[in-house]
């Protein structure tokens, strides 16, 4: 059976209530959508849809989510919670959707209501529903699906660690680095938030590197960036901005690279791991 549940802000007992039974709220089928692991390196396609696989063992993954659910364990919301609805969460068949529910999304205006008669309704508490629902956790398959990780890193408290940003004293210690020489008053104060959030995976794969593949990606970048002064005694890149940076991350991430037929040097600006040469 279809239900519909919303949660209420701040501490509360129960966090949810039961707003309506016997309705199914969302149409979704996750199938009609292309799935790629999130990965902030990766732009949606229009058919695409960001998951999240082993959702249940994530740590910011829900509590109910992890029983079985059943419209007899949740209460009927009482009036006085209607204002203290954080989000809305519809069980239906193999899909739970999830909707952000913010001041906007009440609707505390009058309605001219077009049909035979034309009538007024008064002004009258409603929620907008959307069209489509901001995640959908998908039990059979344990995986949850979104378009916008800010949009539900409110529902799903610690699910921004997806999308970690390096800290002043991480960027401080990687532009430190031997292979980067800052120039024209360029420091870490100046990075950009993009880069920062490049920097967070760019400390963790250079830390890997040994010598000899330093030096293969320290050429790989300095065939591809010819903007960015290289010193090849000294092994190390001038960086005087944050574009320069930009393409030197861009560079460790190995996402410049050659047209097989027409030799053209481009960058990716998006990147799905399709896997890896054995």
């Amino acid at each position: 059976m279809d239900f519909l549940l919303a949660k209420i802000k701040r501490m509360s007992s129960p966090a949810h209530y039961k707003l309506v039974s016997d309705h199914t709220t969302y149409e979704f089928d996750v199938s009609k959508f292309s799935l790629v692991e999130y990965s902030h390196d990766h732009n949606l396609d229009e058919d695409g849809l960001y998951k999240v696989s082993n959702f249940t063992d994530r740590k910011y993954c829900l509590d109910f989510l992890k029983v079985n659910i059943t419209s007899a364990n949740f209460n009927q919301i009482p009036s006085e919670k209607f204002q203290k609805i954080s989000y809305l969460c519809s069980i239906q068949d193999d899909a739970i959707c999830f909707q952000k529910i913010t001041s906007t999304t009440y609707l505390n205006r009058s309605f001219l209501r077009l049909g035979e008669n034309v009538t007024v309704e008064g002004c009258q508490n409603k929620i907008f529903i959307n069209s489509f629902p901001d995640a959908v956790y998908i039990p059979s398959q344990n995986i949850l699906v979104f378009k916008d990780l800010g949009r539900i890193s409110s529902m799903f408290k610690g699910i921004d660690c997806l999308y970690k940003e390096a800290t002043q004293g991480e960027v401080e210690v990687f532009l430190s680095e031997q292979f980067i020489n800052l120039s024209e008053g360029y420091d870490a104060s100046k990075v950009s938030q993009p880069n920062r959030k490049r920097i967070a995976l760019a400390i963790d794969f250079f830390s890997r590197l040994d010598n000899s593949e330093k030096d293969q990606i320290f050429d790989y970048i300095h065939e591809y960036c010819e903007s960015i002064s290289y010193n090849e005694i000294e092994k190390n890149f001038s960086i005087s901005s944050d574009v320069e940076l930009k393409n030197l991350l861009y560079g460790l991430d190995e996402r410049f690279y050659t047209t097989k037929l027409g030799g053209e040097k481009r960058l990716a600006n998006s990147i799905q791991t399709l896997g890896s040469i054995a």
